[in-house]
């Protein structure tokens, strides 16, 4: 069996601005490991959710990205996590759009958008990460039926 968890919200500024801050805040955002801690106590607190979870010997596997990582650690015993690049979100890039203002989240939503529509401004084609994607969830999937181990990825 394999559960996956997002990671916490990264604690970051999600305001309004320009391409270009937009820019230094995705940098920003994929570099923190400041993540919003009452989500993962909120998580906790849940034990329908977070119970099967905290059961010891699970194998549990975080994406090397600081915010995935860091969550894992807040839930699991640190010396129990793997990191694999498996795991790790697609790059996402963000173009000059002069003139516009909004909200982080917005430019985040906008950029996926054009990526799913063919338009990645250098980033992996939409194509070969679904490739990658699924290579990684096949591999994971026979590691945990080989093995019979209930994985937990972050």
């Amino acid at each position: 069996m394999i559960y996956l968890i997002r990671h916490a919200t990264p604690l970051i500024d999600y305001g309004r601005c320009g391409a270009v801050s937009a820019k230094v805040l995705l940098d920003e955002y994929n570099q923190t490991s400041s993540i919003d801690e009452a989500e993962i106590a909120d998580f906790l607190s849940r034990a329908e959710l977070s119970g099967p979870l905290m059961t010891p010997g699970l194998n549990i596997i975080s994406s090397p990205i600081n915010r995935a990582y860091a969550t894992a650690c807040r839930l699991f015993d640190a010396g129990r996590i793997r990191q694999d690049n498996r795991l790790k979100e697609f790059d996402l890039r963000l173009g000059r759009v002069p003139l516009l203002k909004m909200g982080l989240r917005q430019w985040f939503a906008l950029h996926r958008v054009l990526w799913l529509m063919g338009i990645s401004l250098g980033a992996a084609s939409r194509r070969s990460e679904h490739l990658r994607a699924v290579g990684g969830a096949d591999e994971l999937y026979t590691a945990c039926t080989t093995t019979g181990e209930t994985t937990v990825c972050s």
